[in-house]
């Protein structure tokens, strides 16, 4: 069988993600990205990042966008990959 949706972008996608993420950071661009992973188990799955500026600020129409994108009703789940490889998943309510 083939890999789902979420498997291609951990395998893929997310090593992309994590260089791109990385470049932002470094040179304080604010960026937004959303992907759609639905499976079985979670036909809602979806990994969005949203970052901000060099001075915390959001580019116009991020917070907007990152409000409609994360379906407001719904909990909002962080996962954080630490320099150890270790993770931790956190659900904000």
């Amino acid at each position: 069988m083939g890999l789902n949706k979420e498997e291609i972008y951990d395998e893929k996608i997310s090593p992309l993600m994590k260089e791109i993420i990385g470049l932002c950071k470094a040179h304080g661009i604010a960026m937004i990205a959303s992907f759609a992973l639905p499976t079985e188990e979670d036909t809602g799955l979806c990994c969005t990042t949203c970052l901000p500026d060099e001075n915390g600020k959001n580019a116009p129409g991020h917070r907007k966008a990152f409000g409609l994108l994360r379906n407001e009703t719904s909990p909002l789940m962080v996962r954080t990959t630490q320099g150890d490889k270790t993770l931790s998943v956190t659900a904000i309510l």
